[in-house]
């Protein structure tokens, strides 16, 4: 795939799109067989006004993308405007296709039965946690609130039932797209044999009715989408900055503690993807002399969502254990939600109910965010890749490197994305190690340094 790039970082939203179309008509000498189209949230609340401008100009053509906090193109490395990439590729079979459901895991089926892939790759793009607005904010803050006093006031069983019904109720609204549920999902709909990459859109500082996922020239907000590349000889590589897990449950504990931070160890009681307890206590609580977060008043977190400055990028996580597989699963922790439960993007049911409270990764190096970068063969095809946007907060502005070192390897013809960590279903013949992330057969993720190179 050959492919040409334009950027725009007006103020005015249809101004910016309107200087992209500009930009593409004087340079362009193909007709586009796929459009990528990102921006960042300086234009939230306008994407649709430009997405109808640029679909003027280039109706018909598939075309996805999505809000996202910043982009790496040819000579350039930005995070605030809009980014509009026109792909050429006579060779492949491209499709896009999208659903907005009531429910998550309904709308993921839904679009996984509308998928079919018998060579090449699937890349998903669905909101790793979507904020609603105020309205339905209030009615989330609520249905919190209600299931942990019912936790609160109740025995074993009821408490595992309560935070299922939240679990559902987290579904059905959208807040969390499950990992691993999402992507066997399309995984089996495509016999196992295709990689699935899960682009887990979210935003650092983010805000009420974000992010939002655009598919075929519409804002589908907090829908999910599929862009479908079928083609020979396509290359996908997926790293992370963790160490390989162990060839016994033993080595791998031994690997986990010499590689992570350790802080504290507690005893977890949650039942599928909430958790109910630390040591018997409200999770936030547990953790709070460890960590020095407080809770959050609804009231409180309005106003942060409402002016966008809620920081959801954390250095403290959870580490569970699956035993099965003898991987981990870490999880984010800090003061999201005002109400004693804490819901997250994974069912844990398989893992054990020992839990540590960890600090990022103590041996990860900055280029690990981009390890991927290093396997890739095909440098000469368009390169699309994921970047885990945690690394900026981490190594600040020595980021802009990452453009040097890309530029090294592949020099044009690609579009790399900063949004929180990609996941990924990874078919046997792709695997490049036994790594520790696996949270489940061959699916990978983890809260932070995951990294997905495709060569197209």
């Amino acid at each position: 795939m050959r492919t040409k790039t334009f950027f725009s970082n007006k103020k005015i939203a249809t101004q910016a799109a309107e200087e992209l179309i500009k930009k593409a008509d004087a340079s362009i000498d193909f007709d586009p067989d796929l459009i990528f189209f990102y921006a960042t949230l300086k234009y939230n609340g306008h994407y649709q006004k430009m997405l109808d401008i640029i679909k003027k100009r280039f109706e018909g053509v598939p075309q996805i993308g999505a809000s996202i906090d910043g982009m790496i193109f040819p000579h350039d490395m930005r995070t605030d405007g809009a980014v509009l990439v026109l792909g050429e590729d006579k060779d492949a079979r491209i499709e896009v296709k999208s659903v907005n459901e009531d429910g998550a895991l309904q709308s993921a089926q839904t679009l996984a039965k509308m998928i079919k892939c018998e060579k090449g790759v699937v890349i998903l793009h669905f909101p790793f946690v979507h904020v609603p607005g105020l309205k339905k904010s209030a009615e989330f803050y609520a249905n919190g609130k209600y299931y942990s006093l019912r936790v609160n006031k109740g025995d074993e069983e009821t408490k595992r039932k309560m935070a299922r019904d939240f679990s559902d109720y987290c579904d059905r609204s959208k807040i969390f797209y499950l990992q691993p549920d999402t992507l066997e999902l399309f995984a089996r709909e495509v016999k196992f044999e295709v990689p699935i990459i899960g682009i887990n859109v979210m935003h650092t500082h983010t805000k009420f009715n974000s992010p939002s996922i655009f598919s075929n020239f519409i804002d589908i907000k907090d829908g999910i989408a599929a862009l479908v590349i079928e083609k020979d000889n396509l290359e996908v590589e997926f790293d992370d900055i963790y160490p390989n897990r162990g060839t016994t449950i033993k080595e791998t504990w031994e690997i986990i503690k010499q590689n992570l931070e350790i802080l504290k160890e507690f005893d977890a009681f949650f039942d599928k993807n909430v958790l109910i307890s630390l040591d018997g206590k409200p999770p936030l609580k547990a953790v709070k002399d460890v960590i020095g977060s407080y809770e959050k008043s609804i009231t409180k977190l309005s106003d942060k969502f409402n002016k966008g400055n809620i920081q959801v990028q954390v250095p403290y996580f959870l580490s569970f254990f699956n035993n099965k597989i003898g991987s981990i699963m870490n999880t984010g922790i800090d003061a999201y939600f005002p109400f004693d439960l804490f819901p997250f993007i994974v069912d844990v049911n398989d893992f054990s109910t020992s839990v540590f409270l960890s600090h990022e990764p103590i041996h990860s190096q900055m280029y690990n965010y981009i390890s991927g970068l290093y396997l890739l063969k095909n440098i000469e095809n368009f390169n699309f890749f994921c970047i885990d946007i945690s690394c900026i907060s981490s190594y600040g502005n020595k980021v802009t490197n990452y453009q040097i070192e890309i530029e090294k390897k592949i020099e044009n013809n690609y579009l790399g994305i900063f949004t929180t960590t990609p996941s990924i279903y990874l078919p046997d013949s792709y695997k490049k190690r036994d790594s520790i992330i696996e949270i489940k057969k061959n699916i990978f993720w983890s809260n932070r340094g995951t990294n997905v190179f495709t060569s197209i």
